[in-house]
This record gives structure tokens, sequence and C-alpha cells, in this order.
């Protein structure tokens, strides 16, 4: 004995039977949580150069809201806007970024965001956190990419 799939009915209209809409309803329960387990209420990240990579983690907290410093290959950025060069400070004597230290206090924030290029030398790295915890910042979080952030 055959299943039918469409059933036909006296005025003969076709519509599916039970069956055949039990493997549609496991494929939507299957998208539903796909599309889930990707939503992220973050934004989008916006690089301030080219080629901006960050480093790689496992970890998959969100990232706290505050004021954004890119450590960039050619430059250094506060919410997107160039405060200096990276190639300048990664060489320069001092432990203090003087040209990001002005910026930073004028933001008056708790919280300082620091994504640093997947190559930028951790000299410089250094250099920007201890910075940010000069200008004031009370917690300064260094970031990087994971796969719930893209």
């Amino acid at each position: 004995m055959r299943r039918r799939l469409f059933a036909g009915g006296a005025a003969g209209a076709a519509g599916l039977s039970a069956g055949a809409l039990a493997p549609m309803v496991d494929l939507f329960t299957l998208l539903i949580v796909a599309v889930l387990r990707t939503f992220s209420s973050d934004p989008p990240v916006e690089v301030p150069e080219a080629g901006f990579t960050l480093p790689a983690t496992r970890e998959e907290a969100p990232v706290p809201r505050g004021v954004t410093v890119d450590v960039g290959a050619d430059g250094i950025y506060v919410d997107g806007w160039r405060v200096g060069s990276s190639t300048y400070w990664a060489s320069a004597d001092g432990a203090l970024v003087t040209e990001l230290y002005g910026p930073l206090q004028q933001k008056r924030g708790a919280v300082a965001v620091v994504r640093a290029h997947a190559d930028a030398p951790w000299t410089l790295v250094g250099k920007v956190l201890l910075t940010a915890q000069q200008a004031g910042y009370s917690e300064v979080v260094l970031v990087a990419a994971s796969r719930a952030s893209l």
C-alpha cells in the first residue's frame, strides 16, 4: 500500500498530508536554531585601516562598550579618528603615548576597549594599555576576534 503525499479532496483541492509536513517542520526548526545561534546584538566591527585583522580567541563573552582605541599597522585611532603613528610610537622612547593621552582624557569614559592589529608589536600595545590606564580609565579591555563576533 502506497502512502499519498498529496491528498485530493472531493472538490479537487490538493493539500499536503500530515506526514509530508514533518520534514519541513524539522528543517524550519534547524533554520531557526542556526539564525539564533549566529545572532549578535553587538554592532559590526568597523576597522580604521584596510587589512586590519584582530587576533583570534575562543572567548564568546560580549565586548563591553566604551572608548575604542585601535592600534593599526600605520596609525593609532580613537573612535575612528587618527591620533598618532604606530611606526613612530613603536620605536619611540618612553612608555606613554602623548598623542593618545589627550584624546582619551577628553572622552572621559570608564572603559577603554583596545583593538590591536594581529601584527602590531607588543611594545606598542603595552604603551597604549599604559596610556589608557594613566588617562584615568578604570577598566582597559584588550579585544580579539572570536567565532561569536563573526
